[in-house]
């Protein structure tokens, strides 16, 4: 019987060294982006911000040249701000939809000719007209400039320093706004106050063809028009109901407008409800910190207009300065604003965004605090201006950050607008309820025998105990902050 010769053994494998588990993947640290687009973008953001404020002392000017009558001066600045504060989040879901850049130059070029309108109007109509497109303009592109900004800025360090010169940029355009209003005026023509605009949005508009990527847009999404349509709607009806306050809480029409607001934004958060793409980010509410910084912007930001407008009245019709000296009385609130803006990334790092918040409200208090006391010495009163501008860049930087750590990239447009509604709705309040106190104290006075300059001068003492009332608040807000940032902090 024949054998089969035998299979040599297979070779034996060489014993290897025992394999490690294998070690978690940090990771990917977000590449660093150049600064180039945050210039861009932030010369953009300062020129709409100037537009808040620019015509303030310029009114005077323009009654007289139109000429305009107090109510079509009143609404030279609500029609700005109307649009501007109820497009901001559709604004928003525009550039999550149509791309962030292309949103954003579609705005600049309507705020660019909006200008151009303004400037040249040859009656009170057009102008008011011209302030409206300037402020649909504006909507659009604050709201895809702080989606640019969360998108191209994703490392940690440069996204915190982004945020912080954002902020920064809001206080800095209002005070300026109200000494180049002044200047303009004195030196050339209320028109220039618009003019400026166009050599800037050229310039603005070339840079963000060079220096801002096209960042993709979302594919598959709609602009929920129904949606878009009730929801802006519901913030117009919220802007006008609280411009309208400011002729006195009896108005009938502001309640008409804040009561049509409830019900067509109660009714937009039913159509939203379970949507799995909706316009109005109702999950983000659902978030504590993103809920407290919403209230703290609109707290924040009601402070910064109504601090400006009252010490615009107080300087003007108590000591009788002119525009332009007015407006360099405010120069030392923006550049302690400044001042703080720069050091706001290392008190954040140090306090956390809770504990800068509340320096900030503290710093608020102190200042609208010692206003409310009705001091007469000019210069006391521009060192604590400067004291609440130095808490400014302390409130909104954390505030911004917090809020928008929790916005995730394929919403950024829609989740920065809302925080920016928040923001321009609390501007809105502050010009109302300021406007509204100092004017029913003022009258009371005037009843009683006493002169405009003592009358204004109790309405305006009046108005900054309401800051400081906002301003206690905000402080109420910084703490509940500062212990749930410390714990999501313990947490990661």
């Amino acid at each position: 019987m024949n054998q089969r010769t035998p299979a040599p053994p297979a070779p034996t494998p060489s014993p290897a060294a025992p394999t490690a588990p294998a070690a978690p993947t940090a990771p990917a640290t977000p590449a660093k982006a150049p600064w180039t687009a945050l210039v861009v973008v932030g010369v953009a953001q300062l020129m709409v911000m100037l537009d808040s404020t620019v015509v303030n002392v310029a009114l005077p000017s323009i009654g007289a040249d139109l000429p305009a009558d107090r109510t079509a001066l009143q609404w030279t600045i609500s029609a700005y701000l109307l649009p501007f504060g109820s497009l901001l989040l559709f604004g928003g879901r525009v550039s999550d939809v149509h791309g962030r850049r292309r949103t954003f130059l579609a705005g600049l070029t309507l705020f660019t000719l909006a200008s151009a309108l303004c400037g040249l109007a040859a009656g009170p109509e057009l102008l008011i007209g011209g302030r409206a497109a300037q402020g649909v303009g504006a909507a659009l592109l604050s709201a895809a400039a702080l989606s640019i900004v969360l998108e191209v800025y994703r490392d940690e360090d440069q996204r915190r320093i982004a945020l912080t010169a954002w902020s920064g940029l809001g206080v800095i355009g209002a005070t300026i706004g109200v000494v180049l209003g002044g200047l303009i005026v004195s030196a050339v023509d209320w028109r220039w106050a618009f003019l400026v605009n166009l050599p800037v949005g050229a310039a603005a508009f070339a840079g963000a063809l060079r220096a801002v990527p096209p960042l993709r847009a979302a594919s598959g999404r709609g602009l929920r028009l129904p949606s878009a349509v009730v929801c802006t709607a519901g913030l117009a009806a919220l802007s006008f109901g609280l411009i309208r306050l400011h002729e006195g809480f009896g108005d009938p029409a502001a309640w008409t407008g804040l009561a049509a607001a409830a019900a067509l934004l109660a009714l937009v958060a039913s159509m939203e409800l379970g949507q799995d793409d909706p316009l109005l980010p109702l999950h983000l509410l659902r978030v504590p910190a993103y809920r407290l910084s919403g209230a703290g912007l609109l707290l924040v930001a009601g402070v910064m207009i109504g601090s400006s407008f009252l010490a615009g009245q107080y300087f003007q019709e108590v000591h009788r300065m002119s525009a332009f000296a007015t407006g360099l009385s405010l120069l030392p609130m923006g550049l302690a604003a400044l001042a703080a803006a720069a050091a706001a990334p290392a008190l954040t790092g140090a306090l956390g965004p809770g504990g800068t918040y509340a320096l900030g409200a503290v710093l608020h208090l102190l200042g609208a605090g010692f206003l409310a006391t009705g001091p007469d010495s000019v210069p006391l009163t521009i060192a604590a201006l400067a004291v609440v501008g130095a808490g400014l860049p302390a409130c909104f930087v954390p505030l911004f950050g917090v809020g928008a750590s929790h916005v995730g990239a394929a919403e950024s447009g829609v989740g920065s607008g809302l925080l920016n509604t928040f923001n321009e709705s609390g501007a809105a309040l502050g010009i109302a309820v300021i406007g509204t106190v100092l004017a029913a104290t003022a009258d009371g006075r005037l009843a009683r025998g006493a002169s405009v300059p003592e009358a204004t001068a109790s309405g305006v003492a009046g108005g900054f105990l309401a800051l400081a009332v906002c301003s206690a608040a905000a402080l109420v807000l910084a703490l509940a902050l500062h212990l749930l940032t410390r714990e999501e902090r313990s947490a990661a």
